[in-house]
């Protein structure tokens, strides 16, 4: 067969032969096989340049995706497959990228877990879930992460989110109802318990007599206005104290508080 035309499109070369025969190939395929007009082909020829055209075509596609950012192995066959590249040509594209470590699963892993551990904004359960999502092994993780995101280190982001909750969010809840939400914070951003509580501890927070007697007085006028409507008498009370609690002041400083009004 004979190549009548050859003409380059947006990314591929489009080529024609003369027995009516349209394929689309890479610049790649074109240099390897020294394609051009007039060249000729035996049939055999002409099954081996599409199968490494498909093949350069993923390999490109592949490299194009990865050029943006690091991605993992599961992602880079996501994308392929997405392309419609066939599973065989995947599984060579994927080792000839992991040998020439375009995709690298460790060095990936171990760039993410410093980067979240640089913006201090995950702890290492929630960043383990999330490398899990891209595809990389537990064993990997858990790997990369013992060496990297040390216990010490885990304490000193824990510590430090703590802190910017207190003054951002928590600031003017009760000492008692402020610790459990930070501990519910630190423990939904991939905290252990443990740690959490070193952190908490670590900010040796004190009870502010009078802002609490503030707080409490403000959230006491709140629940009557919102139960005084239906309830009045012990009814009232008990669901005062209730909704006080929720709010996390102990009991003693309820009871307290409560003893200036008449229900």
């Amino acid at each position: 067969m004979k190549i009548t035309a050859i003409e380059k499109k947006k990314r591929l070369y489009k080529v024609e032969f003369d027995k009516h025969n349209t394929i689309y190939v890479t610049e790649d395929t074109v240099v390897k096989y020294m394609m051009s007009r007039a060249a000729e082909y035996s049939e055999e020829q002409l099954k081996e340049i599409i199968e490494f055209a498909n093949f350069s075509r993923g390999k490109n596609l592949a490299i194009y995706y990865i050029s943006f950012k690091m991605r993992t192995r599961v992602e880079v066959i996501k994308y392929l497959q997405e392309h419609e590249i066939d599973n065989r040509q995947i599984a060579r594209i994927i080792d000839e990228l992991e040998s020439s470590k375009y995709i690298d699963d460790a060095s990936y892993t171990e760039s993410f877990i410093n980067s979240k551990i640089n913006s201090q904004t995950n702890g290492p359960y929630q960043i383990k879930q999330k490398l899990s999502t891209k595809g990389i092994k537990t064993d990997l993780i858990d790997e990369i992460m013992s060496q990297t995101y040390t216990r010490e280190s885990q304490v000193d982001v824990a510590t430090n989110i703590a802190e910017k909750l207190v003054m951002q969010k928590y600031s003017k809840l009760p000492l008692k109802m402020l610790k459990i939400k930070i501990n519910q914070s630190l423990v939904t951003k991939g905290f252990s318990y443990d740690i959490a509580k070193i952190a908490i501890e670590s900010l040796e927070l004190e009870s502010d007599s009078e802002q609490e007697s503030d707080l409490i007085q403000s959230e006491i006028e709140k629940s009557l206005r919102k139960y005084g409507r239906k309830y009045d008498g012990y009814d009232l009370k008990q669901r005062v104290i209730q909704s006080l609690a929720r709010k996390g002041f102990d009991f003693d400083t309820i009871n307290r508080e409560l003893r200036e009004y008449d229900f």
